[in-house]
């Protein structure tokens, strides 16, 4: 089964007729019937009764129409998801920090992040600039506000 089988019985759903549904996927009529067809065959259930003016489903059709409907949403949020991890617009990012950056730069820089970035979770972690070196090169952090020059990392 492939998503566009899915995408074919919601608009032969929506459109009840086949040439209908054909128009407005862009395809040609005879390809929709067959891939309906095929759908059935593979699920071994009728999901629709064709009439001499249309198509309307059957119970089985309902069925897998709510379930589908649900599925193509899900995947739609799938790709939101994906795309605002990719611009770096969700997820979260572990910072370190010593206790003097708490109070001199650490909130104004927070501040303006949150309002550019609010679905990102920050984790915040004061940590001596040592461990917070240690911390970047092992990946369990992804920035680190040190004050003065960073100490040799230990390795």
């Amino acid at each position: 089964m492939e998503l566009r089988h899915l995408r074919y019985a919601l608009a032969l759903a929506e459109h009840a007729h086949f040439g209908r549904a054909a128009a407005a996927l862009g395809i040609r009529q005879p390809p929709l019937s067959q891939q309906i067809k095929a759908l059935e065959t593979e699920l071994g259930v009728r999901l629709f009764d064709r009439t001499g003016h249309g198509v309307r489903p059957t119970a089985a059709g309902e069925a897998f129409l709510a379930r589908t409907r649900q599925v193509l949403d899900h995947l739609d949020l799938a790709v939101r998801d994906a795309a605002d991890a990719g611009r770096g617009e969700t997820g979260s990012l572990a910072i370190g920090f010593l206790g003097t950056a708490l109070a001199a730069v650490l909130p104004e820089v927070l501040t303006a992040f949150r309002t550019r970035r609010p679905q990102v979770r920050l984790e915040l972690r004061e940590l001596p600039s040592a461990r917070q070196i240690e911390a970047l090169l092992d990946g369990s952090l992804d920035a680190g506000v040190i004050c003065g020059p960073p100490p040799a990392a230990a390795r």
